[in-house]
């Protein structure tokens, strides 16, 4: 019979079970652990990828790429609000890409990595024009 629980890691639905405690108590030990080893070795990874010369020319470019990105979007927020009509634009599509923007935004904000952070900051401002156009108009 599977144990089920009520909720609480450790308390079976027929009362207290000591086996279930422990395998919990291992799996999350055994995953913290895994956790924190991967990301020491990542580092060490990180730091020996940087001491690469192309690394850090591409790492300077992507904030070139991270603000002229979301700059390709202001010929449709120019057409939407010069023209005031937004007939043909997917409300339903501009609201995903906002939403997509933003949950970028939130793990860049995670990670705290800059270019992350950047280009879609600016994603989540130019497609919420967009969106704000297409529901007025």
């Amino acid at each position: 019979m599977p144990l089920i629980f009520n909720g609480r890691p450790g308390r079976a639905a027929l009362g207290h079970c000591n086996t279930a405690i422990t395998l919990y108590n291992f799996i999350m030990s055994f995953s913290l652990h895994h956790f924190i080893h991967t990301h020491e070795t990542d580092k060490e990874k990180h730091d020996r990828l940087h001491e690469k010369r192309y690394v850090r020319f591409i790492d300077r470019y992507v904030y070139i790429v991270a603000i002229c990105g979301p700059l390709t979007t202001i010929p449709q927020i120019l057409k939407i609000w010069v023209s005031k009509n937004a007939h043909d634009i997917s409300v339903t599509t501009w609201a995903l890409f906002v939403l997509s923007a933003s949950i970028w935004l939130f793990y860049g904000i995670a990670h705290r990595n800059k270019p992350i952070i950047i280009s879609n900051l600016l994603w989540a401002f130019l497609e919420g024009m967009v969106l704000l156009g297409a529901i007025i108009y």
